[in-house]
C-alpha cells in the first residue's frame, strides 16, 4: 500500500465514561493503511445502547448509524451532525395493536428501540428506520435533519414484526422511474405469525401522509405479495423463524440470505430447544415486479472446502469483482459477485463455531443454478421441496413453458424450493477468530476485502480468485480488549492501557491517565502481580493469600478478591501488597476425580471502576488421592508421604513420627530391579527380593507378604524383612493350568500391614514356567532357552529339570542338555514331505516335517537324499528340529520314485530317518487352456488344462512378457488371472514353467478390446433394486463374473450380470439401500454407475447414463385386521401407490403374488393390482414380490363354498322333495349369476384402468400440445385480458336469461302525458316492496295462486333482485325470512329434507341464484373465471383439433358419448395463411384447419386466430364473410358451403370442404365483405337463401341461452327438392337402428378410448377448476364472504330443526351454491365471457358440470354396465373430488363466523358499487304488473295478516292501483 498517512475514526461518547470494553464499535476504515495510524471516534450516549446499522450515503459520504433509542448523522469524519430520539418508551411486547392506537391492559415498562432496519430512499431524499418498539412500526426521516416526514402505526400493515434483536430482518428498496418505490422486507417473526409475514412488499408512496403507506403491494381476497409462516410449521418445530441476514436487488430480480431451522420431512414434531436443530442458509429470489410472489424461489447456500462444510451465513456485501477476480470467474468487471462470511456445519446458529470461511457467489451463477431448477420442476421432476412453507410433498407439474433467464413463474410450480445446495468459491478460511462481517472494494483492478472478527480485529484480504481464493496482507486490531500485553504488543501507537478501567485506549479517553500508574504506555508499565501461596490444599479453609503487585496506581479507594464464580471478598490494602482470604469450606471448588488439582482465577477488582485490576490464577489441590510413596512426593504440590501411616498429606506435621515422613522419592520404600525371577511351577522355593527404605514394623502392625496375581487369582505367601534393603517371600510353591503355555509372566507385590504397598516402579514380574509344556520331542526340549535349565530325560522320554531325572547308576544319567557336549537327539522320524512329485530337472524346493531333526543346520548339510537324488537344504527354511527344506539336484533319466532319507550329524542308526511317503519325477505337460480371449485390460481368469501341473514346488505361467497372476492349480490345472496387456490388442504366446522345467507346447491367449456399453433399458429401478435391466454394448461375452454397482450417499451396491451373448448381458439392478426407509417417496439419482467387468477400469463408472431410481411401490394392507375375508373366487385387491413408474418406454414392473405357495394371475394397474385367486379355501398369507422387495400386505381368508352339506340335501331330498331341490337350484344359479356380475363389474373398472394407462401417453402428449396451445392463449390474455361481460351483462344473462334487450335495461317510457303520475305512483309502490311485511306477504300470496307458473315465480324473484340492487341489506333479510319458511314447509310436508333447494320451485330459490350471482361476482372475476375459461379454451381447442360434423355438432374428440362421431374419418391438418384484414401488407398469420372441415367451419376459424384479443361480440360474423382463395395476384375462388359444385348422391347433398375444392397446404386465404354476386352460387336465389338461413341457425345462437340445450342442430330436407344435407356423417339415414346403437351403453372400446384420451387430456384443467371452486384459500386471500355466510345460516336452520344428519346439512349446502350457482355457470360460460359456445362445447361442459354434480353429492355412485359413460369416464375421480368438497365445507365451517354488522357493511358496499346498474322504476313497473294481476288476493291476504293491518297496507295498496289505473 502506499505510504499515505490514512486517519482511523472510532465513535466516542462523552468523556465521562471513557472508552468501555464491550463497547459496539462501528468503524469507518480509510483505506490504505500503514502502520502510522491517527484516528478519532464516536461513542453511544449510554454504554449499553450500542449501535446496530450503519449505512453510508453514497454521494455525499454522510453517515447514518441506527442504534438502541437513537439515529445519528455523523459527518464524514465521525462528527455528530443530528442526533434523533427513537426510545425508550413505555410498552410491552403482548401489546397488539400497539397502545398508541388502542389502550392496552398489559403492565407497561420502559422499553429500548432496537433498530432493525435503516435503509435510504434515495429517489425522496430520505431514511426508512424501523425500530422494535409498538410491534415494529417505522418513520420516514427527512435526511437533511432527521425530520419525521411520517410514522405510520394505525394499520395492521405498519407493525412489520416486534422481535427486538438485529440480524433478523433486512429490507431491499426498488426504485420505480416517475412511480412509487417498492419496499421489500424480510423479517423474524418470534412466533407471531398470525401477525406478521415474513416475507412482503409493499408500497412506498412519494407522497408521506399517501394512506397506502407501507401497504401491501397485492392484497386480495386470493393472491397477496406476502408469505406468512403457517401455524403447523410452528406445531411441527416450535422454534422456526426465519432470519433474514441480507437482501439486495441484482437485474430484475431481489435477493434474500436468510437462515432457519430444517423441517422434519415426516411430520416428526422437533420440540426441542433451538440448540439442537439443524439450520440452512438460503437465497431466496423474487422478481421485482411480481406482486403475486409466484417467482418465489428458495435453494440451500453455503460453501464447501476440503470435504468441510460452511453453512451457518454470518454477513454478507454485494460488490464488483474488479478486473483480476472477474478475470478468474470468467465475468466481466460490472457484474455482481455476493461475498458472504459462514460458520462452519449446521448446528449452533445462535452460538456459531469460530471456525469461519469467507466466500464469493457469482449472481450470474445463482441464477443459473435457479433457472436449472426451475426447468427440473417444469419437466415434471420430484416436488416442490418446500416443506416449511406448503406442509407437504406437492408433486412439480410437468408443463411445456419455456424458462428463461427472466421467468417469473406461473400459478404453478410455486411457491419452489430445493435442496441442491448453491456452493460458492472459498477465498478464505479462519478457524480460532471467527470472521462476523465483511465489505469490498475495487483498487485499481483488484478486489479486496475487509472482513471483520469477533474480537474487534480487521482483517485485510485482496481477493484473487479461484484457484488461490484470498490473501490476507494485514491485520488490524480494532477494538484492542483482551489483556495489557496484547494491547501494548499490538504496536499501534494510539493505544495504550487504561489501568483501573481494564481497557485498551488512547490516552485521552483515560480518566484522569495523567496521576501515577493510571495509564500504562509500554509492556514493561503493565501491572504485575505475584500471590503467596499460589496453591491451597482443598482441606485448608481461608487461608490468607499475600498478592505483592507493581506498578499500580493509587488503591485507597479499595480492592475485592473475586475466586472464579466462587465468591468475591474485601481484600486489604497495604501499599501495594493486597491481603485476600481464600474461600471458606463450603465455597472451596470440587476438584475432578482423575487429578489432584484444579486452577481458579483470582481476580482483583477495583472499587473505584469496578473494574479488573489484574488477575492470576491460584491452584486447589488434594495430596489424598494419591495411593503410593513416589506419586505423592513426585506431584507438583507440597505433598508429604507418612511411610508408617502409608498416607499423603499436605501438612507433613501429621505423620506419626519424624522420619516417617517422606518429601523426596529417594526416601519411598521401593523394590529395585535385579536378576530376572524364575521359578519352575510346583516347584517349593523362596523369592528374594532387592528394595530400598522398607519400613519397619511398629507394635500393632502386620508384618510383609507377597502377593501373587496367577490366572486370576491372588496367592498371598508370608514374607520376611532381613533389613531396609532386602526383603524375602518364603518357601512356597506356585502353580498355573494347562500344559500350553511354557512360560507365564506373573505381577505381583510386597505389602505390609495388611494393604500397604511397596511401589514397584520398575514393575517387576515373577516368571513361572514348565518345561515339558509344548516340548514333547528331545529337539524342542533342548531348543529351550539355556535360562530354564531344561533337559531330555531320556529314561521317560520327557522334558524335566534335572533333579526330576532317576539316575541310572551314581555316576550315568539319561539327562540330556545342551551344556553336554556333542549332545544329539536320537530317533529322529520324518511326518510328511511336500510336495511328493517334481519334475526331474530339479529345482523343486522339498520340504521335510518331522521330530528330532538336529539341534543345528550343520548337522543336516549333504545329509538329505529325495528318492536317492542329492537335495541341498537351505538354511532360510530350517527351523531347529522341526523342519528341513532342501533343493532338489537334476534326476538321471532312469530315476524312479523312492523315500527321503536323512542322517543327523553322522549316518548311526539311532541318527537316521526315512519317509513312508514316496517322491516321483513327473513331466508336466499341458493340453489347452480357457478362455482363450480376454479384454486388453486383462483380469481374466484363465484355466490352463494339462497333466502332472501340481508338481514341483513352483509355478510360473508368462502371457508373452507379461506375468500371469497366480491363482491357484491341481495336477490337471493351473488358474491365473491375465495380466494387461502391454502390446494392445492380438495374440500372445503362453509359457509355463514348473521349478526348472519348462514346458514345451506352445498356446496362444488372444487380447481383444475391451467391452463397451452401448445402452441399457431400461435406465431406471426401484429402491429395492433387483429388477431385470438389458445391456447393449461390444464384446459382453468375454466377461466372466460381470457385475453391476452403484453408489449413493457413501455406500456400494452391488448385483449379478449374465452374459446373453457378445452383445447382450442381463442385469439385476442393485439396490439403492441396504435397508428401505419408508420415507423415500421421491425419484433418486445414483451418484456413482457402473459395472465390474474383470479389470476393465473405463466402465466402473459409466457416465453416459445415470441410473434412475423410483420409489419401491407400497401396499397398503389388505385390512385392519390383517386377514381379509373373502369369497372364493372373488377377486383381491391390493391397493398402493407407486405400482407403476413414472418412466418412459414401454417396461413395466414384474409382480408376482403368491396366495400361500400359489401365485395368481395379476392386473396392474396405477394404484391397485387385482389378483384372480387359484382355488383356495382356508387362511393364507399373501405375498408380493416385485424386484427386490417382497412384501406382504396381509393375509387372506378365503370361506368355504359349499352352500348345503351332503346330510342336509339328502334330508331335504327325503323330505322336501323336488319343490326344495328346484328352489335350490334357483339359490346356487342366482349366486352364481349374482357373482359372475360383480366379477364383470371389477372387470370392467380394471378394463377402464387399463384402458386409462393405456391412454395415459397418448394423453401426455396431447395434453402438452394443448398446454403449448394454451400457453400461447394465456399470453395472448396477459395481453388483451379474459373477455369478462359487465357486470349488468353478466347478471342479465344469470336473472333473465335468452331475454337480450330487458325492460329494466331502460329507461321507463309510459305512453300518453302521465310519465309523471306513473312515477310518482310507482315511487309509492317502491316505499311498499321495501316494506318487510308487504314484500313477504306479496310473495307468499303469489306463491299460493295456482296460475303462478314456474317462469313467473323466476321472473318475480329476478325483478325483486334487480329492484333491490341497491337495498341488498334489505333483500339478504328477506331471503333469510323466505328460505327460513321454505325449510319449515319442506319439513312440515314430509318430503326428505335433503329436496330441500333441489328445484327451482319457489321465488326463494331462484332469489338465492340471483343472490349469489350478484354477491360471487368479483370471485368470478378474479378468481374463478380463470380457470373456468381456461377448461373452456381447452375443451374448444381439443374439439377443434379432431372433425366436427356441421350438421349434427358430433366430433371425433369428446367427453360426451352422444357427440361422438362413430365413423373412422380419415383427415389431415393444414395451415392456411391468412391475408390480415387489418392490413394486406403486414405478414399473413397461420391458421390451422383441417382439410374435412366446411367453409364455414374454416370461416369460423379463421376468425379465432386473427381476433384472437377481441371478445366474440365485437367480431365480424362467419356469415357475413366470404373466404377467397387466392392462387396467384389475379386469380380469386370464393369457397362456399354450397355452390353449384356441391356433389348430390341419392337425395344427399354433401357440404363442401376444403378437400372438396382441394386447397392445399399454406395456401392464402382471404376473408372479405360478403358479395351478393359470384360465378359459383347455384343458379336459384331461393336455395341460397334458405342455406344460409339453415346454416345460419346451425352455428349461431343468437337468441335465448335457452335454445343452446346440448341438442344437435335440426336437418331439415331441402324445401324444393327433398335433397338432405350432410357433411361427415348420414347419422340420421337410418333413424330406429340408430337410436338402437346408442341406446347401448356396452360403449366399444376404441370410443371409449377416445372418451378416455379426451378426458386425460382435459384433466389438468378440470382439476383446476374443481380446486378452485373447492378451497377456502387463494394464496393468501380468503372466502366470499357470502358463501360462508349462507352457510352458517343453513347450519343455524338445521339446528334450529335439530338435524343433526350430516348428509343432510352437506345436501343443502350442495343444493344452494355448487348445483344451484355453479352447475349453471360451468354449462354456460356465456353468461360470464363473451364468447360463442358450439354444441359440441355444450356437450362437453356438460359431462364436467355433471362430474361437478356427482362430486358434491353425498350418495354412492353403483356403476353397472348399464351406467352412463360420462359416469365411468369420471368414476376413478370422484371420491377424490368428494373428499375435495367435504374438506371444503368442513373448512368453512371452522372459520370464524361473520357478524351481521360485517356482512351488512359488506353488502352496503356491493349494493353502493351497483346501485346504477338496473332502472329501479322499470323494475317495479314490471312486478305492479303482478300486483294489478293478483290484486284482490293480495289486498286480502293483507287484511287478514296482523302487521299489515296495523300499518294499514291493504289500503295503500288500493291507493296505487287507483293511481296506476288512471294512467292505464
Amino acid at each position: 500500500m502506499d505510504g499515505q498517512k490514512a486517519k482511523h475514526r472510532t465513535f466516542s461518547h462523552s468523556p465521562k465514561f471513557g472508552a468501555v470494553a464491550g463497547l459496539l464499535f462501528v468503524w469507518l476504515l480509510a483505506v490504505p493503511v500503514t502502520d502510522g495510524q491517527t484516528f478519532t471516534s464516536f461513542h453511544p450516549e449510554r454504554r449499553d445502547w450500542v449501535f446496530n446499522h450503519l449505512t453510508v450515503h453514497q454521494t455525499t459520504g454522510v453517515l447514518y448509524v441506527g442504534a438502541v433509542n437513537r439515529v445519528y448523522k455523523l459527518s464524514g469524519n465521525l462528527t455528530l451532525l443530528v442526533s434523533h430520539d427513537t426510545g425508550p418508551k413505555d410498552d410491552n411486547k403482548a401489546c397488539y395493536p400497539p397502545l398508541i392506537v388502542q389502550p392496552c391492559f398489559e403492565p407497561l415498562v420502559p422499553t429500548n428501540n432496537v433498530n432493525k432496519l435503516l435503509l435510504i430512499d434515495y429517489s425522496q431524499n430520505r431514511l426508512l428506520a424501523c425500530g422494535s418498539l409498538y410491534q415494529g412500526v417505522c418513520k420516514l426521516l427527512r435526511l437533511d435533519d432527521l425530520f419525521i416526514l411520517v410514522e405510520p402505526s394505525h394499520k395492521k400493515e405498519h407493525y412489520l414484526s416486534s422481535v427486538n434483536q438485529t440480524g433478523t430482518m433486512y429490507g431491499v428498496i426498488v426504485p420505480s422511474q416517475g412511480q412509487d418505490a417498492t419496499l421489500f422486507i424480510g423479517t423474524a417473526v418470534d412466533g407471531k405469525q398470525d401477525y406478521f409475514p415474513t416475507l412482503s412488499s409493499r408500497k412506498l408512496p412519494r407522497d408521506p401522509e399517501s394512506s397506502a403507506m407501507l401497504d401491501y403491494e397485492l392484497h386480495t381476497d386470493f393472491v397477496s405479495s406476502l408469505i406468512k409462516i403457517p401455524s403447523d410449521t410452528l406445531a411441527l418445530v416450535s422454534h422456526f423463524d426465519i432470519h433474514y441476514v441480507y437482501g439486495f436487488a441484482s437485474g430484475s430480480f431481489v435477493f434474500f440470505l436468510t437462515v432457519q431451522p430444517e423441517t422434519p420431512e415426516n411430520s416428526m414434531s422437533s420440540s426441542g430447544s433451538g440448540s439442537d436443530l439443524f439450520y440452512t442458509s438460503r437465497i431466496v429470489r423474487l422478481c421485482k415486479d411480481d406482486r403475486k410472489f409466484h417467482s418465489y424461489v428458495s435453494l440451500p447456500i453455503g460453501c464447501v472446502k476440503n470435504g468441510v462444510e460452511y453453512r451457518l451465513l454470518q454477513a454478507a456485501y454485494l460488490g464488483k469483482p474488479g478486473r483480476i477476480l472477474a478475470a478468474s470467474l470468467n465475468l466481466s468487471a460490472q457484474d455482481d459477485v455476493l461475498f458472504t462470511i459462514f460458520s462452519k456445519g449446521q448446528k449452533q446458529f445462535h452460538r456459531p463455531p469460530d471456525d469461519s470461511a469467507l466466500c464469493v457467489f457469482t449472481i450470474r451463477d445463482i441464477n443459473a443454478r435457479i433457472k436449472e431448477r426451475l426447468q427440473s420442476c417444469y419437466q415434471g421432476e420430484g416436488n416442490l421441496e418446500l416443506n416449511w412453507l406448503l406442509g407437504k410433498d406437492v408433486q412439480c407439474t410437468k408443463a411445456p413453458v419455456p424458462i428463461d433467464d427472466s421467468f417469473c413463474g406461473l400459478d404453478i410450480n410455486q411457491p419452489l424450493g430445493g435442496s441442491q445446495l448453491v456452493t460458492g468459491h472459498t477465498l478464505y478460511t479462519e478457524t480460532r477468530d471467527r470472521m462476523t462481517s465483511v465489505t469490498s472494494y475495487v483498487y485499481n483492478g483488484y478486489c479486496v476485502a475487509f472482513v471483520g472478527t469477533r474480537s474487534g480485529r480487521l482483517k485485510k484480504i485482496r481477493v484473487d480468485g479461484p484457484p488461490h481464493g484470498g490473501i490476507q496482507y494485514e491485520t488490524i486490531s480494532v477494538i484492542k480488549d483482551g489483556t495489557c500485553g496484547e494491547c501494548l504488543s499490538s504496536g499501534d501507537p494510539h493505544c495504550g492501557w487504561c489501568v483501573l478501567h481494564n481497557t485498551c485506549s488512547q490516552r485521552n479517553w483515560c480518566e484522569r491517565a495523567d496521576e501515577p500508574y493510571r495509564f500504562a504506555a509500554s509492556l514493561n508499565q503493565c501491572v504485575k502481580a505475584t500471590v503467596y501461596p499460589d496453591s491451597i490444599a482443598v482441606s485448608e479453609p481461608s487461608v490468607p493469600l499475600l498478592v505483592k503487585v507493581s506498578d499500580v496506581p493509587d488503591l485507597s479507594v479499595g480492592i475485592t478478591c473475586s475466586f472464579g464464580n466462587l465468591t468475591e471478598i474485601e481484600g486489604q490494602v497495604n501499599g501495594n501488597q493486597i491481603l485476600c482470604v481464600s474461600p471458606a469450606a463450603k465455597d472451596v471448588p470440587l476438584i475432578p476425580t482423575d487429578q489432584d488439582w484444579s486452577g481458579v482465577e483470582l481476580r482483583l477488582n477495583s472499587k473505584e471502576t469496578g473494574q479488573m485490576l489484574i488477575s492470576t490464577e491460584i491452584k486447589f489441590y488434594n495430596c489424598s488421592v494419591h495411593q503410593l510413596c513416589l506419586s505423592c512426593v513426585n506431584s507438583a504440590f507440597r505433598c508429604h508421604w507418612c511411610k508408617y501411616r502409608n498416607l499423603c498429606t499436605h501438612d507433613p506435621s501429621s505423620c506419626s513420627f519424624q522420619e516417617g515422613r517422606v518429601n523426596t522419592s529417594e526416601d519411598c520404600p521401593q523394590l529395585v530391579p535385579s536378576e530376572e525371577i524364575l521359578i519352575p511351577a510346583g516347584e517349593v522355593k523362596p523369592i528374594t527380593l532387592k528394595a530400598k527404605n522398607l519400613p519397619q514394623p511398629q507394635s500393632g502392625q502386620r508384618g510383609y507378604e507377597c502377593v501373587l496375581h496367577i490366572q486370576g487369582v491372588s496367592h498371598r505367601v508370608t514374607a520376611l524383612r532381613f533389613n531396609s534393603s532386602s526383603v524375602q517371600c518364603q518357601n512356597s510353591s506356585y502353580l498355573y493350568e494347562g500344559m500350553r503355555i511354557s512360560e507365564l509372566p506373573v505381577d505381583f507385590s510386597v505389602v505390609w500391614n495388611g494393604n500397604f504397598i511397596i511401589d514397584n516402579p520398575e514393575n517387576i514380574q515373577v516368571h513361572l514356567y514348565k518345561c515339558a509344556a509344548q516340548r514333547d520331542s528331545c529337539g524342542m526340549c533342548l531348543k529351550a532357552d539355556r535360562k530354564f535349565q531344561c533337559g531330555w530325560c531320556s529314561g521317560e522320554g520327557r522334558c524335566t529339570l534335572r533333579h526330576h531325572c532317576p539316575l541310572i547308576n551314581p555316576y550315568t544319567t539319561r539327562w540330556l542338555n545342551l551344556s553336554t557336549k556333542n549332545v544329539k537327539c536320537t530317533n529322529p522320524r520324518i511326518t510328511e514331505v511336500t510336495p511328493v512329485a517334481g519334475p526331474p530337472e530339479g529345482g523343486t524346493r522339498v520340504t521335510i516335517y518331522g521330530t528330532n531333526l538336529g539341534l543345528a543346520f550343520s548337522d543336516m548339510v549333504d545329509n538329505v537324499e529325495v528318492a536317492g537324488v542329492r537335495c541341498t537344504p537351505v538354511e532360510e527354511g530350517y527351523i531347529i528340529a522341526e523342519q528341513i527344506v532342501c533343493e532338489m539336484s537334476a534326476a538321471p533319466a532312469d530315476s524312479r520314485p523312492g523315500s527321503v532319507q536323512l542322517c543327523v550329524g553322522e549316518c548311526r542308526p539311532e541318527l537316521k530317518a526315512r519317509s513312508s511317503q514316496l517322491y516321483s519325477f513327473v513331466t508336466p505337460t499341458i493340453t489347452g487352456l480357457s478362455p482363450n480371449r480376454g479384454p486388453e485390460s486383462g483380469g481374466t481368469k484363465v484355466t490352463i488344462m494339462g497333466e502332472n501341473l501340481g508338481a514341483g514346488s513352483t509355478v510360473n505361467v508368462q502371457f508373452g512378457n507379461q506375468t500371469c497372476e497366480f491363482f491357484g492349480r491341481t495336477m490337471k490345472e493351473i488358474i491365473c488371472y491375465s495380466a494387461p496387456s502391454l502390446t494392445g490388442v492380438g495374440p500372445v504366446q503362453i509359457s509355463v514353467s514348473v521349478d526348472n522345467a519348462q514346458i514345451r507346447e506352445s498356446l496362444t491367449f488372444q487380447y481383444i478390446e475391451d467391452p463397451t456399453i452401448l445402452r441399457i433399458e431400461p435406465d431406471w429401478s426401484i429402491a429395492s433394486g433387483h429388477t431385470p435391466l438389458m445391456v447393449t454394448g461390444t464384446n459382453l461375452d468375454v466377461v466372466q463374473e460381470p457385475r453391476i454397482r452403484v453408489k449413493y450417499a457413501g455406500r456400494e451396491s452391488v448385483n449379478v450380470c449374465k452374459g446373453l451373448n457378445s452383445t447382450t448381458m442381463s442385469c439385476f439392478a442393485p439396490s439403492l439401500m441396504a435397508e428401505y426407509l419408508p420415507g423415500l417417496d421421491t425419484v433418486k439419482h445414483a451418484d456413482e454407475f457402473g459395472f465390474i467387468f474383470n479389470n476393465v477400469q473405463a466402465l466402473l463408472v459409466y457416465n453416459n447414463t445415470n441410473l434412475v431410481y423410483y420409489p419401491n411401490p407400497f401396499f397398503e394392507p389388505l385390512s385392519t385386521s390383517g386377514v381379509l375375508e373373502q369369497k372364493p373366487g372373488s377377486p383381491i385387491i391390493l391397493k398402493g401407490r407407486h405400482l407403476i413408474p413414472p418412466a418412459s418406454g414401454g417396461v413395466k414392473l414384474n409382480y408376482t403374488v403368491l396366495i400361500g405357495e400359489t401365485p395368481c394371475a395379476v392386473t396392474v394397474s396405477e394404484s391397485q393390482l387385482l389378483c384372480e385367486p387359484p382355488n383356495l379355501t382356508g387362511q393364507y398369507k399373501v405375498v408380493v414380490q416385485v424386484g427386490g422387495l417382497h412384501v406382504s400386505p396381509g393375509a387372506v381368508h378365503i370361506m368355504s363354498d359349499s352352500l348345503l352339506t351332503l346330510p342336509a340335501i339328502v334330508s331335504i331330498a327325503a323330505g322336501g322333495g323336488l319343490l326344495l331341490i328346484i328352489v335350490i337350484l334357483v339359490l346356487i344359479a342366482y349366486k352364481r349369476k349374482s357373482r359372475e356380475n360383480d366379477l364383470t363389474l371389477k372387470r370392467l373398472q380394471m378394463q377402464m384402468d387399463n384402458l386409462e394407462s393405456r391412454v395415459a401417453l397418448e394423453c401426455k402428449e396431447a395434453f402438452a400440445e394443448l398446454q403449448t396451445d394454451i400457453n400461447e392463449l394465456t399470453s395472448d390474455l396477459d395481453r388483451a385480458g379474459i373477455p369478462h361481460l359487465d357486470y349488468r351483462t353478466y347478471a342479465m344473462r344469470v336473472l333473465f336469461p335468452g331475454i337480450e334487450d330487458h325492460p329494466v335495461l331502460r329507461e321507463l317510457e309510459v305512453s300518453g302525458n302521465g310519465q309523471q303520475n306513473v312515477e310518482k305512483a310507482l315511487k309509492l309502490f317502491g316505499q311498499l316492496i321495501n316494506n318487510k311485511v308487504f314484500l313477504l306477504t306479496f310473495i307468499r300470496t303469489l306463491e299460493m295462486q295456482r296460475s303462478f307458473s314456474m317462469r313467473d315465480r323466476g321472473n318475480v324473484a329476478s325483478l325483486i333482485m334487480t329492484a333491490l340492487q341497491g337495498r341488498l341489506e334489505y333483500a339478504t333479510d328477506v331471503l333469510k325470512h323466505l328460505l327460513s319458511d321454505l325449510i319449515d314447509r319442506n319439513l312440515e310436508s314430509k318430503n326428505h329434507p335433503k329436496l330441500l333447494l333441489r328445484r327451482t320451485e319457489s321465488v326463494a330459490e331462484k332469489m338465492l341464484t340471483n343472490w349469489f350471482a350478484f354477491l360471487l361476482h368479483k370471485f368470478l372475476k378474479e378468481c374463478a373465471g380463470e380457470p373456468l375459461f381456461m377448461l373452456y379454451c381447452a375443451i374448444k381447442q381439443q374439439m377443434e383439433k379432431g372433425p366436427i360434423d356441421a350438421i349434427t355438432g358430433e366430433a371425433r374428440y369428446s367427453l360426451s358419448e352422444d357427440k361422438l362421431i362413430r365413423q373412422q374419418i380419415e383427415y389431415k391438418t393444414l395451415i392456411l395463411n391468412c391475408v390480415n384484414p387489418d392490413n394486406e401488407n403486414s405478414p399473413e398469420i397461420p391458421v390451422k384447419v383441417l382439410n374435412c372441415d366446411t367453409i364455414t367451419q374454416v370461416k369460423e376459424k379463421i376468425l379465432d386466430a386473427v381476433y384472437k384479443n377481441m371478445p366474440y361480440s365485437q367480431r365480424p360474423r362467419a356469415v357475413d364473410m366470404d373466404l377467397e382463395w387466392r392462387q396467384g395476384r389475379m386469380a380469386r375462388v370464393v369457397l362456399q358451403d354450397e355452390d353449384i359444385t356441391t356433389k348430390i348422391e341419392n337425395d344427399w347433398k354433401r357440404l363442401n370442404t376444403l378437400l372438396h375444392y382441394q386447397v392445399s397446404d399454406r395456401s392464402v386465404v382471404a376473408l372479405v365483405p360478403k358479395q351478393t354476386s359470384s360465378y359459383n352460387i347455384p343458379s336459384s336465389a331461393s336455395i341460397t337463401r334458405t342455406s344460409i338461413s339453415r346454416y345460419d341457425s346451425s352455428f349461431r345462437y343468437t337468441g335465448s341461452p335457452d335454445s343452446l340445450r346440448s341438442r344437435a342442430p335440426m336437418i331439415t330436407p331441402d324445401l324444393e327438392s327433398g335433397v338432405k344435407v350432410w357433411h361427415l356423417v348420414k347419422n340420421h339415414e337410418h333413424g330406429d337402428q340408430k337410436e338402437g346403437d346408442r341406446g347401448s351403453k356396452m360403449v366399444s372400446e376404441i370410443y371409449l378410448t377416445r372418451l378416455l384420451a379426451t378426458k386425460g387430456t382435459l384433466q389438468k384443467f378440470v382439476d383446476d377448476l374443481f380446486e378452485t371452486l373447492f378451497s377456502t384459500v387463494h394464496r393468501g386471500s380468503t372466502l366470499p364472504l357470502a358463501i360462508k355466510y349462507m352457510f352458517d345460516f343453513l347450519d343455524e336452520q338445521a339446528d334450529r330443526h335439530g338435524i343433526y344428519d350430516t348428509d343432510v346439512r352437506h345436501t343443502w349446502k350442495s343444493n344452494c351454491l355448487p348445483l344451484r350457482f355453479w352447475v349453471n355457470v360451468i354449462k354456460n360460460p356465456q353468461f360470464v365471457f363473451d364468447i360463442h359456445k358450439s354444441s359440441i362445447t355444450d356437450a362437453c361442459l356438460s359431462v364436467v358440470a355433471q362430474t361437478f354434480m356427482d362430486s358434491c353429492s353425498t350418495s354412492e355412485h353403483r356403476l353397472g354396465k348399464d351406467s352412463p359413460s360420462n359416469k365411468l369416464l369420471y368414476a376413478k375421480d370422484i371420491p377424490n373430488y368428494k373428499s375435495w368438497v367435504e374438506r371444503y365445507y368442513a373448512d368453512i365451517t371452522r372459520m370464524p363466523a361473520i357478524s351481521d354488522q360485517d356482512m351488512n357493511a359488506y353488502l352496503a358496499e356491493q349494493a353502493r358499487l351497483h346501485s346504477t346498474e338496473f332502472n329501479m322504476l322499470s323494475a317495479l313497473n314490471e312486478i305492479y304488473s303482478y300486483v294489478s294481476k293478483y290484486s284482490e288476493e293480495i289486498v286480502s291476504a293483507l287484511e287478514q295478516e296482523e302487521q299489515a293491518r296495523k300499518q294499514r297496507l291493504s289500503y295503500k295498496v288500493e291507493q296505487l292501483i287507483s293511481a296506476m289505473s288512471l294512467e292505464s
